[in-house]
């Protein structure tokens, strides 16, 4: 069995606000896992923190799409650590805090 290698990607980049300025709390999903015993659940070989990354409510400019540069930024680097943790031949368990972290 391959080693697993843990990346955390506390993101809520692909959610919308329930309400006016309401920032979705997704992104503490990683921390609150890890709290709850997943680390030593899983035992894994290695674990790599992403850094949460800023989330806005409005849409970006001349578009609907909210946060969309910064949702392409963070899969950019996830996907270099899942691609790395691969290459090593570990199993690289994502724990994000929405769906948009889905390879």
């Amino acid at each position: 069995m391959r080693e697993i290698c843990l990346v955390r990607a506390p993101s809520n980049l692909g959610l919308r606000p329930l309400r006016p300025g309401h920032i979705p709390g997704t992104w503490r999903a990683p921390q609150v896992l890890t709290e709850a015993g997943l680390i030593e659940t899983l035992s894994p070989l290695k674990v790599v923190d992403l850094d949460r990354p800023a989330y806005s409510t409005e849409p970006q400019p001349g578009t609907r799409l909210r946060n969309g540069n910064a949702l392409r930024s963070f899969n950019l680097g996830l996907t270099e650590v899942v691609a790395g943790a691969l290459g090593r031949g570990e199993f690289p368990l994502v724990v994000g805090g929405d769906c948009a972290v889905l390879l």
